[in-house]
């Protein structure tokens, strides 16, 4: 099958033979030096409109309209070759940029779901790439959408309450979802379609009114965060207490300081599983701090004494640097270490 850029070649092609074909016709039939022909055949071609080079016989006028009527086909054909061209060139480039999105989506396990990259999805997409955590993103605005494709992220343009766009995000397949879309009724219809498609996967949701959290949560939220009340909560924090302030900022938002809070599950074949925490050797071979152990998805133990049993199934809460972090995941769960410290 021929492609638009070959027949636009070909058209190209044409009107330059034309111009040999002008030029020799008129030098058969009006007898002119060659450089009157070829000076003629490009007034033809080019309808400038300028007078004849000389008076034209009948056989010339005849031959000058035939000249011009077959130009302007082909030239016509040219143009829309082109355009067929350049179309299908945008379409085939956009259609295998997508195919490549969805050929690495469906590779992804484990990963994270961020729903709307809007003010507050954008800082979430900072800090899961900074993380180097794996993710996809459900975009609705063809234009931001185009923008974090060309950045190299995975992104799906479509409706995250949709229920095909989430499949298509692997949502059956992923451990977390982030629900950031601006309103709380978008938000709310995503859990719940979530919900339905992933029984097991963990959500977190933003919400706009304090009204909306519990409505959140029974469509099956995990998290419920509201920007408005934690941001808050900060300010008076900042003016209370500001040291306190100044440390979470330290260990959860300072990009270039080699320090972060952490969580770490314990798994059935760690070593640490029925040992006391002063007996685990956790500080001793990681050089980090517990600060609190999560127990049966719901009990928080927050600063555990040295007497505290690790079990398996417990979630660490450690600070310290991120490469003894590292160590003790691997430590506590030495088959199961998180994608993002393996550099996968």
């Amino acid at each position: 099958m021929i492609s638009p850029w070959q027949k636009f070649r070909w058209a190209l092609i044409a009107v330059v033979g034309l111009n040999g074909v002008g030029a020799v016709g008129y030098h058969l039939i009006e007898g002119w030096d060659w450089l009157d022909c070829f000076y003629m055949t490009f007034l033809t071609l080019t309808t400038i409109g300028f007078a004849e080079v000389h008076p034209l016989s009948a056989g010339g006028r005849v031959f000058t309209i035939i000249l011009f009527w077959t130009t302007a086909g082909v030239l016509a054909v040219a143009v829309s070759m082109a355009g067929q061209a350049l179309l299908q060139s945008e379409l085939l480039s956009t259609w295998g940029r997508k195919r490549r999105v969805f050929r690495d989506i469906a590779k992804l396990r484990d990963h994270y779901i961020v729903c709307g990259a809007g003010r507050v999805g954008r800082h979430v997409i900072e800090e899961m790439q900074r993380r180097g955590a794996p993710f996809v993103i459900i975009e609705r605005e063809e234009a931001r959408a185009e923008k974090l494709l060309e950045r190299g992220h995975l992104v799906l343009i479509g409706d995250a309450s949709d229920e095909q766009v989430l499949r298509s995000a692997g949502v059956e397949s992923a451990r977390s979802l982030v629900c950031c879309l601006p309103t709380d009724a978008d938000n709310l219809y995503t859990v719940l379609t979530a919900r339905g498609l992933n029984p097991r996967i963990y959500i977190v949701a933003r919400a706009n009114e304090e009204a909306a959290i519990p409505k959140m949560r029974k469509a099956g939220a995990d998290k419920v965060i509201s920007p408005v009340i934690i941001g808050s909560h900060r300010i008076a924090q900042a003016a209370l207490s500001p040291a306190v302030s100044d440390f979470i900022e330290l260990a959860t938002m300072a990009e270039g300081l080699d320090l972060t809070i952490e969580q770490v599950e314990v798994g059935p074949d760690s070593p640490l599983g029925g040992r006391k925490l002063k007996d685990s050797g956790i500080r001793q071979q990681c050089d980090v701090i517990i600060i609190a152990i999560k127990r049966g998805g719901e009990e928080m133990i927050f600063n555990p004494t040295g007497e505290t049993e690790i079990q398996p199934g417990d979630v660490l809460v450690a600070v310290g640097a991120l490469a003894e972090l590292e160590r003790l995941a691997a430590i506590a769960s030495p088959s199961a270490v998180p994608a993002r410290w393996r550099g996968e």
